[in-house]
């Protein structure tokens, strides 16, 4: 049931994130094709992830913790498709010893935010939802985002033939990696709603590119 201490307009921003997410990464994976396929599921993880977190906002339920908790599992399950995605090519060896690399940093960032340095979310007083983590936790999320979100990128618009598709394939995916270690990081509601023009910008940005016009790829 919608809080009437919820934020409309905060909540119509992760709404509008997620939608956004899901349609783009949609698009990718429909050209089934490694490293596109894997890419797409990770950007359409992230928009379940902006679901949740938007859902959180609008009900603010009481169990506030494992909410967010559960919001950031399909977050942390697209960390592994874009590291699927930026190893495509790799040997099976080296494949399996960089996923193994990224369990054991995923189960070690599980382990710290759930015992040993647990996150207390919660809302400002103009409604805006942070994860409250302990800096440990954070540096660990961002490592998580940014870490495997580039490299799939660069992969991902290196294969994408139409130059200027490419080019601002990787300008608005940036603003978005930007805009979203501000928000993981930033406790400033100030700084959040400026931020929220930086990821509107790339969301927008990414549904103009891709709204219209099929994806330009490698044959091979």
């Amino acid at each position: 049931m919608f809080s009437p201490d919820a934020k409309l307009d905060v909540v119509l921003f992760f709404l509008l994130g997620s939608g956004i997410f899901a349609f783009v990464g949609i698009k990718f994976w429909l050209l089934k094709a490694a490293p596109f396929k894997n890419f797409g599921i990770a950007i359409a993880l992230f928009g379940l992830a902006f679901l949740g977190w938007g859902l959180v906002i609008a009900t603010r339920p009481a169990d506030l913790a494992s909410s967010v908790a559960l919001s950031i599992v399909p977050f942390v399950l697209g960390f592994l498709f874009l590291v699927s995605s930026a190893t495509f090519n790799w040997s099976s060896k080296n494949k399996i010893l960089i996923f193994a690399i990224a369990l054991v940093f995923l189960g070690a960032l599980f382990v710290l935010r759930t015992w040993v340095y647990p996150s207390a979310p919660g809302f400002s007083e103009n409604g805006l939802l942070y994860f409250n983590a302990q800096p440990e936790v954070l540096i660990m999320y961002v490592l998580v985002f940014a870490g495997a979100f580039m490299p799939a990128l660069h992969v991902v618009s290196t294969r994408i033939t139409l130059w200027r598709q490419a080019a601002l394939t990787r300008i608005f995916f940036n603003l978005i990696v930007l805009g979203g270690v501000i928000l993981m990081v930033s406790e400033s509601d100030k700084l959040q709603y400026l931020n929220s023009y930086i990821l509107t910008a790339g969301f927008v940005g990414l549904l103009v590119v891709f709204g219209s016009s099929k994806i330009h790829i490698e044959d091979k």
